[in-house]
């Protein structure tokens, strides 16, 4: 009995230090909490250029704009993180950004309106050329997503100085984005 109480105790005690040894572990992690970081630059930045987080007051009237003719289910809202890591953007060239894009799988929806730095635009639309072609390949992989192939093919990129507009048709969509984000590139882009 005492043996047993023992191997017990040893037990306990084993699975004790593999529980600490996990948790020691997760330092193995801290790359990945100072990415956050790394993020905070691009929201701090369009914050101390607009005076309020992820976009002026414009750039919400835009985004709902287009969302009138691009409604997009289920959104999820973009963040710095995804302005930096998924549409490789310099937080220096964005001075303000609001955006949604579709969190249903298979649905490339996305709305996104951007106040590019000063001189900025051109290379803002070139990187999000650069995310449309590698999202037009992504979905290339799966048959299941070939509606959301064919709309991340036909998404619109517009750009002048002061706004840079990306749109990609829900798959719900049916209204003409490419009237709508002339409207929006005539109302909100400085002349």
């Amino acid at each position: 009995m005492m043996k047993r109480n023992v191997f017990a105790w040893m037990a306990v005690l084993a699975l004790c230090a593999a529980l600490l040894t996990g948790c020691g572990g997760s330092s193995s992690s801290a790359p990945a909490s100072s990415a956050a970081p790394a993020s905070e630059p691009a929201s701090s930045a369009a914050e101390a250029r607009t005076g309020e987080e992820n976009g002026a007051v414009d750039l919400d009237a835009a985004v709902s704009r287009l969302l009138e003719a691009n409604p997009i289910s289920n959104q999820f809202e973009i963040a710095a993180m995804n302005i930096e890591y998924d549409y490789m953007l310099s937080p220096d060239d964005v001075a303000a950004y609001k955006g949604v894009k579709s969190n249903d799988n298979g649905d490339a929806g996305l709305v996104l309106v951007i106040q590019p730095a000063a001189g900025k635009a051109e290379a803002i639309c070139e990187a999000l050329e650069t995310y449309k072609q590698d999202q037009v390949a992504f979905y290339g992989n799966y048959t299941e997503f070939g509606q959301a192939q064919s709309n991340v093919e036909n998404a619109i990129i517009s750009g002048r100085d002061g706004l840079v507009v990306m749109v990609i048709a829900s798959n719900e969509s049916s209204g003409d984005l490419s009237q709508a984000v002339d409207d929006v590139m005539n109302e909100y882009a400085p002349q």
